[in-house]
């Protein structure tokens, strides 16, 4: 027998106490979900009834009289936790120890009295020798070896006097000496020479006035394009 609000298997009709009536409305927008229209929810799947249509056949709930439902509501959490209660205490005892049958009763720890007690041991008088730490050895560093100093240069022996003549390798002068009729090949990178030192080498060298040196010392025409003849470069 269908009661007030039950809605069919396939979702789709609900009793209203008459006749069945359509769950869903006309344009779909709205559903019937057993106590109420409800919208924006699917249409339940075939088979399938919602929470409410179940608990309206749970005996205590069928005759929708409020005091009665309340009646039945109590009824059922009482059952509930007596069926809670037993099944708690089915457990404990499941794993509660068995009885020993050779031992009646639980046992009782046996209380010794003060004379069956082990004596304790007198103090000594002795003080306890307590070891002192052995230090541990300290490794001191290497001393890292000091460097040996660089050997100081020895002095340059202090140059001969050229009495004004420019500075050389070969102690060429104007203190007094020889002649130099064969000078070296480099010579020139050490005095200023004039073009022909080396064409017209007829003589020695000489230093003509306006500080340049010819080959021709002793020679007429000697320096005769730069001031003339001043004096003969010596070798020691």
């Amino acid at each position: 027998m269908a009661l007030v609000g039950d809605v069919s298997p396939d979702g789709r009709w609900f009793w209203d106490g008459q006749r069945w009536v359509s769950a869903v409305s006309p344009d779909g927008a709205w559903r019937w979900n057993g106590t109420a229209w409800v919208a924006g929810v699917s249409t339940p799947a075939v088979g399938t009834s919602t929470g409410r249509g179940l608990l309206r056949r749970v005996p205590g709930f069928r005759s929708h009289v409020p005091w009665k439902m309340g009646v039945a509501a109590v009824a059922y959490l009482g059952l509930a936790g007596i069926a809670s209660v037993s099944f708690a205490s089915a457990l404990v005892g499941s794993n509660a120890p068995q009885n020993n049958p050779h031992n009646v009763g639980s046992p009782v720890a046996q209380v010794g009295t003060p004379s069956s007690y082990p004596a304790a041991p007198a103090p000594s008088s002795k003080p306890l020798s307590i070891p002192s730490p052995t230090p541990s050895p300290k490794h001191s560093p290497s001393p890292s070896p000091k460097p040996k100093p660089p050997p100081s240069p020895k002095p340059a022996p202090a140059p001969k006097s050229t009495c004004g003549a420019p500075a050389n390798p070969w102690g060429y002068n104007f203190c007094g000496g020889r002649y130099i009729t064969s000078p070296p090949a480099n010579f020139c990178s050490y005095f200023r020479c004039i073009p022909s030192f080396w064409k017209s080498t007829n003589g020695y060298v000489d230093e003509c006035h306006d500080g340049t040196y010819s080959h021709s010392g002793g020679r007429q025409g000697a320096c005769s394009y730069h001031g003339g003849e001043l004096r003969p470069l010596y070798r020691p």
